[in-house]
């Protein structure tokens, strides 16, 4: 391949990229390398890669015009800086050794960068492809899940999402211990050996970024405790290679109650506005929210010594049970109402002290634990 890269492409499609693939690089370290993005023009395409300790991902940009193909390395912050305040709506980029030049309406940079030859070479991972789900399918299971997951906590097993397979069922489980959510989708095609893995959640909302065509497939492989993900077909696919999460997910079969006295329906905005409102005047030492359920309403007040009290009440879609008057953190259940894209949502209750449960049809099921109000 020859030194010197020369090529325009689109700038919007390239933004969209960089701003992935830099999403990727760490702010700072002591491998120069890995602060950078590669490019490769080749093809008639170019590709951009990135890598951190954990994760590998090659991006293909739309709508490119290679006049030479070439290599270039060159710190992540900058590129994706200069592409986002140029004007015009192409690129043209030019590489000299260790120096690539972005050309754009009135405008020129000459970035200083590296050898393309020291940035490490991604993991070769040649397994056949465990199953293929759609984008469309794999990014409402992720959403579904993932932001039910601990962001600091020293049980680094539940630092990501579990992804369980059996056939071509797929199952997405998250939890930061106080709240669990899982969620159940079908695969395209899978093999007949059945998979269980926890994936880093940086590897996942990358995903989720990538995966923007809801009709693209994604095939996911798995080898050297690695697992790879393809999204989309041929040449113009991108591919992440993520590293595993080691160790055990927490039993949390257990802790989805299998009875309940209450079942409530209410209508999903209607609910997402009154718990948005009840949780105003909540502090810091004041977070619950007591909601009431009733035969008819649900009225929900929250009420902090510093801050004040609020009473909010609003009509329920159904109601089956006794009346009962239970704490939630507000936070956790506008959580998970922002990601039901239903109108109706139910809500099981067993006792004040009990879990909730919340649940859309047999695909999305929510566990919240019960304050103390």
């Amino acid at each position: 391949m020859a030194d010197q890269m020369k090529l325009i492409c689109d700038r919007a499609a390239f933004v969209e990229a960089v701003q992935i693939a830099a999403a990727v690089v760490a702010t700072r370290g002591n491998v120069p390398a890995l602060l950078c993005i590669k490019l490769t023009a080749k093809d008639n395409r170019l590709y951009l890669q990135a890598a951190d300790k954990d994760i590998a991902l090659e991006i293909p940009v739309a709508s490119v015009d290679v006049k030479s193909p070439g290599e270039a390395l060159v710190p992540a912050e900058r590129l994706s800086q200069i592409a986002r305040e140029c004007a015009g709506t192409t690129l043209a980029f030019e590489s000299n050794k260790s120096i690539l030049s972005i050309k754009a309406d009135g405008m020129r940079f000459n970035v200083n960068g590296y050898d393309p030859k020291e940035f490490p070479a991604p993991p070769q991972i040649n397994s056949k492809p465990e199953c293929t789900v759609s984008a469309a399918t794999f990014r409402k299971l992720v959403g579904r899940t993932i932001f039910a997951t601990a962001v600091e906590n020293n049980r680094y097993a539940i630092g990501g999402v579990l992804i369980e397979r059996v056939g071509k069922r797929l199952r997405l489980v998250g939890t930061d211990g106080r709240r669990l959510a899982v969620a159940k989708g079908d695969c395209i095609s899978a093999t007949e050996t059945d998979s269980s893995v926890i994936v880093p959640t940086k590897a996942l909302n990358l995903l989720n970024r990538l995966a923007v065509d809801p009709e693209d497939p994604i095939e996911i492989a798995k080898a050297d405790g690695r697992l790879v993900f393809t999204i989309g077909s041929g040449a113009d696919s991108a591919k992440m290679v993520t590293s595993l999460i080691e160790g055990t997910f927490p039993p949390f079969d257990d802790v989805i109650p299998k009875e309940h006295d209450r079942r409530v329906t209410c209508n999903v905005a209607a609910l997402t506005a009154a718990v948005r409102r009840s949780s105003l005047l909540t502090s810091e030492q004041s977070k619950g929210v007591k909601m009431n359920f009733t035969a008819t309403q649900l009225t929900l007040s929250s009420s902090s010594p510093d801050v004040g009290d609020s009473e909010i009440t609003m009509p329920l879609e159904g109601f089956q049970g006794e009346p009962i008057e239970v704490g939630f953190n507000p936070g956790y259940i506008v959580d998970a109402l922002k990601i039901i894209d239903a109108p109706e949502v139910t809500i099981e209750l067993k006792a004040t002290n009990k879990p909730g449960v919340l649940r859309i049809g047999q695909e999305f099921t929510y566990v919240i634990m019960p304050l103390n109000v």
